[in-house]
Parts: structure tokens; sequence; C-alpha cells
């Protein structure tokens, strides 16, 4: 497995990777983890010798990540690997500019395979690449939070956001939603925020508190996992208002899905129809606060509505299923390299 960045460098790509190392192992896989010092051009022998030593059975590279930088290395991977298979996962394709194709080029030509996180991403690449060798195949991300060990009982009607205090992110238009519902008499339900300060946005993170004492909202900051896990699962509703809408690539979204929440969340083009089954659609604050106050709460788990679209959506998310996932696309890379 390469990665430009390995925990605990801050990068979710690098969180990504290693826990997706960490289930491939659950499965049986044996995974060398593979890193530079220095990802610049002039590292190419010693990173050639690298995977030669390894000579493993397939090479993953996991693009783009902080220590990458803006190197071509990691692109030319498919062409160091002496005739074993290279599989590629692209995140956020979509955001890098027509200059930077260059980078791509090496994992259209050459790769056994291409993984994103989107549908969207990978039709953006089939365009770019129409030309190309091996498979195309989107998987979800997996969801960083846990499912609660010992799931504790809901709050019926609680509602809670999740996320970093980030201006632009949704929580502005959460707080507006919460003000709606406190202005229209809706004074004693539970409502929270789960999440974190960012850096360099403390001013920002002031202003998140301020409304929180305002408007009755629980706020827990800097939780573990696990207790984020608890959290989320304490909570009937969750509303996640992504400007750009729900898809797959929300790692918060993953988390209360895989936690159990009944999610309000803005859907979009590029929502895909089993996520748009298993959440409710709620384009404004006031939709969704409209939404929240029609809805009835289920005493069992199996009663609630959107039960079993949530189940699935959550098992998409699950680790376990996406490492063997992973597996097969690694015997399916081996079988036709052979």
């Amino acid at each position: 497995m390469i990665c430009g960045s390995w925990p605990p460098e801050r990068c979710g790509i690098a969180d990504y990777t290693e826990l997706l190392c960490q289930h491939l192992e659950n499965q049986g896989a044996q995974v060398v983890r593979i890193a530079q010092d220095n990802w610049g051009i002039k590292s190419l022998p010693a990173f050639r010798r690298d995977l030669r030593k390894v000579n493993a059975d397939v090479y993953h590279v996991q693009y783009p990540a902080v220590g990458y930088k803006r190197s071509l290395l990691p692109a030319l991977t498919p062409y160091l690997c002496g005739g074993s298979p290279c599989v590629v996962t692209l995140h956020e394709y979509e955001i890098f500019k027509a200059y930077r194709r260059l980078w791509f080029a090496p994992y259209a030509r050459k790769a056994s395979a291409r993984i994103f996180s989107r549908q969207a991403e990978l039709a953006a690449f089939a365009k770019a690449f129409p030309a190309r060798i091996g498979q195309d195949l989107t998987l979800p991300i997996g969801s960083n939070i846990p499912k609660a060990d010992a799931a504790p009982s809901r709050y019926p009607g609680s509602v809670v956001f999740f996320g970093l205090f980030w201006p632009g992110k949704g929580l502005e238009e959460y707080l507006s939603f919460v003000q709606i519902l406190r202005e229209s008499g809706d004074t004693s339900r539970q409502i929270s925020i789960v999440g974190a300060p960012a850096k360099g946005q403390e001013q920002f993170a002031e202003q998140v508190r301020r409304a929180a004492k305002t408007h009755s909202i629980k706020l827990h900051e800097n939780l573990p996992a696990s207790s984020v896990a608890q959290s989320l699962a304490a909570h009937e509703f969750a509303y996640l208002p992504f400007p750009e809408g729900a898809d797959e690539r929300r790692g918060t979204l993953a988390a209360a899905l895989v936690n159990g929440c009944r999610v309000i969340t803005p859907h979009r083009d590029g929502t895909p129809d089993w996520l748009a089954e298993a959440t409710q659609n709620a384009k404004t604050p006031r939709a969704a606060a409209a939404l929240l106050a029609a809805a009835k709460s289920a005493a069992r788990p199996d009663e609630r509505p959107y039960a079993g679209s949530i189940q699935a959506a959550a098992k998409q998310y699950d680790w376990s299923s996406i490492a063997v996932k992973h597996l097969a696309l690694y015997r399916d890379a081996l079988t036709l390299s052979s």
C-alpha cells in the first residue's frame, strides 16, 4: 500500500489508508506500507528499489495525500511495479485543474484498476481519458467513526450535527435550523453539536459556542471516535446540511448512518439512489425544521421510517465489507495479469 502520508500526520487520506490496511489484514491479507521521506522525482531510484524489494502481488496507490505535494512520482508507480498489477484509488479527482492531467495519464494507460469514492468522479475521469485500460469502480469511503459498541437509548426527537467547526460546511445552516425550531416554540427538544474547532478558525468556533448557549444546544468538542459514536447513537435524527448535497464521500454522513440516525440532508444531482432512499431530503433549514416537526418518533428501531434503507446504507460504509471488495478486485487484477 503506497501513500504519501501516514498517521499520525494530519491527512484524511492517511487515516483512510491506515484503516483500510488494518481491515485488509483482518481479512488475512499481508499488507506492506510504503512511505517516502521525499516524494520528489529525484527519489525515483529509491522508490523503485522499495517497490521491487517488497515484490508484492498487487501494488495499491492512494492519491492524493499531503506528503506527495505536487510530485509526479506516485503517478509513475504503474511503470515501476515489475509487471505486478497496480491499483489506484483517486480521491477527489474533480478538484484537480486540467493542467494536472499529466499526473493521471499513467493511471489511465497502465493501471489495472481505478477506484473512485463517487460515481461523478468516475464519470469525470472517463470523460478525460476515454481510451483507458483496466477496470473502473466506485467504493464509498468507510466511516472513520465506528458503530457504538453498546448503543445507548435514543432520546426521542433529538437531533445532532456532526462535523468540523468550519465556515461554509453546513454548520451555519444548522444553527439557522435550530433558531427556527426554538423561535417556533420547540424549546424542549434535545439538540446537539458534536465536532471540533479547526485550526485558524478560532473566531468561528467562538460564534458556535455563543449560539449554542443562546439556543440551548449541547456542545461536545474534541471527543474521541468511540465517544462520538456513542453520542450519535443517542440521537434519533441528524441534520447534515452539506452545501453541495449528500454523496458517497461524506464521512460525517457515513458516521451518522452507521450509528442509526435518521438523516435529514439536501439531495442534489450527485446523490446516489441508495443514499436518497436512506435519508430525508431538505434543501433549506426551514424545510428541515418542517420535516422534523412532522416526523413521528418510533419506540423500536425496526419501526422507524427508512429503517431498512438506513441499515443497507450503513453496510455500504462497513469497513469489513469494503476490505472484502478490495480483495476481490485484487484477485481479479491478478487473474487478468497472469
